[in-house]
């Protein structure tokens, strides 16, 4: 009988206490670009719960989890509000919003500066003069590619642009004087026309390696949620007390696009092993 009852009482016990939900994936459904992380993540870690950042659920849900993941910037904004203490992990962040800490880390949405730069070396050993062209509110970029340049023997000639539209006439200045126009700002299409048989120019995005750029580097949204879930799992891996700090942000490889009619025109060959890595080849 005593058994019983103690039994009884530790039910009672265990539905009283606040459930620990491990890993709580908080993101949006209804937000497009999102949609393909939140999807990675669920398919790497399927016993990750989901919260909906719109929901009036959401925020009873973070105070309960062991680790957050946050897709997105609004997703992060709230598991730093809500949770302020807890694990998160980001992803599809910029990283001038991420703001690592003790207990935030996550994955880069941006490429990394160093494997832009190493793919352009792949594929022309020789040009060591790269022009950058960024966003001037995008200045955290520019640190990392001085440092990659740096390391790879090259040298960089940054301009920033605040105006879209002056991204042509800085392009035109800067081509006759490089081997690489590097963009981290949409590419023009009169700009790729203009110039991408003759100077190489590296993309950001697909829709600027399909407009003329040689190739371009474009964060890998289904490669981030994964290697977010990944971080999530590992520090919810970990005992309580071990969880912070948690470990430094990592960063994903990207997305390879190519032009080949643009590498022909340049007269670059594109080996195999390059071709064949690459999500996709325009000819």
């Amino acid at each position: 009988m005593m058994g019983r009852l103690a039994a009884a009482m530790g039910l009672l016990a265990a539905w009283a206490a606040p459930a620990h939900a491990g890993v709580v994936l908080l993101g949006s459904d209804h937000a497009p670009e999102l949609k393909e992380t939140i999807e990675a993540a669920r398919q790497t870690a399927p016993a990750f719960s989901f919260a909906d950042e719109d929901s009036p659920d959401a925020a009873e849900q973070l105070r309960h989890a062991d680790v957050i993941l946050a897709v997105g910037v609004r997703a992060l904004v709230m598991a730093r509000t809500v949770a302020p203490d807890k694990p998160v992990v980001y992803a599809m962040v910029p990283a001038a919003e991420a703001q690592p800490s003790k207990n935030v880390t996550g994955v880069a949405l941006e490429v990394p500066a160093y494997a832009e730069l190493a793919q352009w070396k792949q594929l022309r050993f020789d040009g060591l003069r790269v022009a950058f062209v960024y966003d001037k509110a995008a200045t955290v970029l520019l640190a990392d590619a001085n440092k990659a340049a740096a390391s790879l023997g090259m040298t960089l000639t940054a301009r920033a642009v605040v105006d879209p539209a002056r991204v042509e006439s800085v392009v035109a200045e800067l081509a006759p004087k490089v081997d690489a126009v590097w963009l981290v700002v949409a590419l023009p299409a009169s700009t790729a026309a203009k110039w991408s048989g003759k100077v190489a120019l590296i993309g950001s995005d697909e829709k600027s390696t399909a407009a003329g750029a040689l190739f371009s580097l474009a964060p890998d949204t289904r490669d981030i949620g994964r290697r977010a879930a990944r971080l999530a799992l590992g520090i919810a891996g970990r005992a309580p007390a071990d969880r912070l700090p948690v470990p430094p942000p990592a960063t994903s490889p990207g997305a390879l696009s190519l032009n080949a009619a643009t590498a022909q025109a340049l007269g670059i060959e594109l080996p195999d092993t390059i071709v064949k890595k690459a999500h996709k080849v325009f000819h």
